[in-house]
């Protein structure tokens, strides 16, 4: 006997239901595991579902509209709730987001991993701030600011997704890096498994596919790749090492500061002269005294201790 197949419409009307169901109430533990086993149960139940969330985020800013409506024309508001009532149900979407923040990882001054909701790991430099953009069943997470190094847990059919900026990275199982700098470049390495890196606004366009050894930096000018002699390297901060790549004296400069107790500013002139170097986070002070060595800078502190590299 052949085994029968839900109809698409059939599981994107029990994907809503779930998601009605996630957002209306705290699910006990019997509720979550039904919830885990359809997700589970079929490739397309987590796309639904994915597809559900990303609706809901979307409505985020609803709560506001709906108070004023029902606050200044209740009978309007009466009226089309009860002739549409998806609408309804997804502006109740919309309140319920207000009060239920997105799930959010920060590292403060020190490396932090943790563990997200599908079992990968997300280990962040300090200054990382990590946002989930879907919510239960999401693999969908936004890179604010800082960098982060992902050993990601395959799923058959679910895609990872980490947005940086106007850069979106996906994979389905693999270990890579994500950078966001203050400047707005993006950088992504690849230590093992295959990453998809695309970009369509935010600078020229960019669609490529990386593997083990790869890495890609982007900006407003456009992209520049390279590959990496040893991918075990990638993510060195996790063991005290800063290491660049034709990387902004500015980005540099920042990460310094996140990395050790030394402060230092690249001063309009300096800022976007390129680094190309590698060293521990603890000789951070002497990198910087021999800059002048190597570029066209001078170095010189300010009173509150500050280090600032101008322009010769």
């Amino acid at each position: 006997m052949n085994a029968t197949v839900a109809p698409d419409d059939d599981i994107e009307g029990k994907a809503r239901d779930w998601a009605l169901t996630v957002f209306g109430e705290r699910l006990s533990p019997e509720r979550a595991d039904d919830l885990r086993d359809w997700l589970a149960a079929d490739p397309r139940h987590a796309e639904a579902y994915d597809q559900a969330e990303q609706l809901m985020l979307a409505l985020s800013g609803v709560d506001a509209l709906a108070r004023e409506t029902r606050q200044t024309r209740a009978p309007a508001w009466r009226w089309v709730a009860a002739a549409s009532l998806p609408l309804a149900a997804c502006l109740a979407i919309g309140v319920g987001l207000a009060t239920r923040p997105p799930e959010i990882l920060e590292s403060g001054r020190a490396v932090r991993t943790a563990t997200l909701s599908d079992g990968s790991v997300a280990t962040l430099a300090p200054e990382t701030r990590l946002r989930k953009a879907g919510w239960f069943g999401g693999r969908h997470y936004v890179l604010e600011r800082g960098e982060a190094l992902f050993d990601v847990r395959h799923a058959q059919g679910r895609k990872f997704q980490v947005e940086a900026g106007e850069t979106e990275v996906t994979v389905l199982g693999t270990r890579f890096e994500v950078r966001h700098a203050p400047s707005g470049e993006i950088g992504v390495a690849v230590e093992r498994g295959r990453v998809a890196v695309h970009r369509d606004e935010g600078g020229p366009a960019f669609d490529a596919v990386l593997a083990r050894g790869d890495s890609v930096t982007l900006d407003a000018a456009g992209a520049h790749r390279a590959k990496l002699a040893d991918p075990a390297t990638i993510a060195g901060w996790r063991q005290g090492r800063l290491s660049y790549v034709s990387a902004r004296l500015t980005d540099v400069a920042n990460d310094i500061g996140r990395f050790s107790a030394v402060r230092v500013v690249a001063a309009p002139g300096a800022a976007d002269l390129r680094v190309t170097a590698s060293f521990r986070a603890d000789q951070s002070r002497a990198f910087v005294a021999n800059l002048p060595t190597a570029l066209p800078v001078t170095v010189r502190p300010r009173a509150d201790g500050v280090l600032v590299v101008a322009p010769r």
